[in-house]
Parts: structure tokens; sequence; C-alpha cells
């Protein structure tokens, strides 16, 4: 006969891993979703912009910057004036989330001083989008996150190698498609390992009162 706890218990765990399964299977992560454009030098547009989607769905927003390439440098000139983006200068395997962006370069810092990024590097992105729940024009917090790998020619022009965006996913993995998923998700994983670990404990134990094997 089952410990009477067991059944309950068991509802318990089976609650607790259909929510992670939920928390997780709501992310969005593709390839691609990355652009850039090269042009002739302007003083207030720069001579190249990238353009990061805000939804899996497309609706781009844009940065313009000034790529030397003599120097391997990058700065920033201006944005596009919507939800917006901000872009990071990070690595392959880094984890770019709301938690950490305060520990990459962002690029929205480079108006007078260039980032020193060479010819083969990789940019981080953190974006939001008006359809997202609960956005507010209040709130500047990105919702989405990606990367992209980037690499110039022999002209000097910019091209993007691979990229991918998480939307409405708090991280990503540079160079990866994996999300990084909310703590909550780790806590509910947490609890169903406990949980799994005292079922097997009282399929060991005889409830009380029962006969007992000399």
């Amino acid at each position: 006969m089952p410990h009477p706890f067991t059944g309950r218990l068991r509802s318990a765990i089976l609650t607790t891993c259909l929510a992670s399964l939920a928390a997780s299977a709501h992310a969005v992560v593709e390839p691609g979703h990355w652009r850039t454009a090269n042009w002739a030098p302007n003083p207030d547009l720069g001579n190249t912009s990238i353009w990061v989607d805000q939804t899996p769905a497309g609706d781009y927003t844009g940065s313009f910057l000034v790529y030397n390439a003599t120097a391997g440098t990058l700065s920033f000139r201006s944005y596009n004036i919507d939800e917006g983006s901000e872009l990071f200068l990070v690595q392959p395997g880094d984890a770019l989330t709301r938690d950490t962006q305060g520990s990459f370069l962002s690029l929205y810092g480079t108006y007078n001083t260039p980032a020193q990024v060479g010819r083969d590097f990789y940019l981080g992105a953190g974006t939001r989008s008006g359809s997202d729940p609960g956005f507010s024009w209040a709130d500047h917090a990105w919702t989405s996150f990606g990367w992209a790998h980037f690499r110039a020619d022999e002209q000097g022009q910019l091209s993007i190698v691979d990229s991918a965006m998480a939307f409405r996913e708090p991280g990503i993995v540079v160079g990866t498609l994996s999300a990084v998923p909310e703590a909550s998700t780790f806590v509910l994983m947490g609890i169903g390992l406990v949980g799994m670990t005292a079922m097997a404990g009282l399929r060991q134990r005889p409830p009380a009162g029962s006969p007992r094997q000399a």
C-alpha cells in the first residue's frame, strides 16, 4: 500500500515539473535577426548601421556607428527613436543577461572614446518591443537579448558571419542558441529534485503501523 503522503507529493512534483517545462518552453531563440549596412562617412550617422529585430516577426531598431577599419575601432553615433536597443562588446561563451549587462562595455559610451574591436568581433544586444507583456515606456529594461559575429573585409566593410536573438528571454549565451532561463526556473527545478529525493525515501519506509518483517 502506498504511503498516504506519496500521492500528494507525486502530484506536487508533477505540477512543479510542468511549471518548469512551461517556463522553458516559451523561449523563442532563433538564428539571424541582425543586419548591417555600410556607406560613405557621415558626421551624424557614421559609416555603418546595425539593426536588430525586436520580435520574431521583425520590427527592427537600429544604431548608427563609425567603424574605423585601419584602427579596428567602433564608436556610437545615434539610434532609432523607438523602443530602442543597446549594443555591448562581448565574447563567445559570455552570458549576456539583464543581470550581467552592466559588466560589458556598452557602445553607447563610445562616442568620444572608440572601442577597440579589431576586424573580427562579437557584439551583444538588448532590446524590447511595445508588444511585450507589461511593456512601459517608463521602464527601460531590455526584454530580449542577442549576439552577432562581425567581420571586416579588405575594404573595411562590415558583414555578419552569424547571429541569434532570444526574444522575451532574460539573456542568451553568446555564440549559441541557448537562452539563459529565469532564476525562478532553476528554483522550480530544485524543488522538483528535492521532492523526487523525498519520494525515494518514502518508498523505502513502510507506513506507520504496518507489519515489519523479522
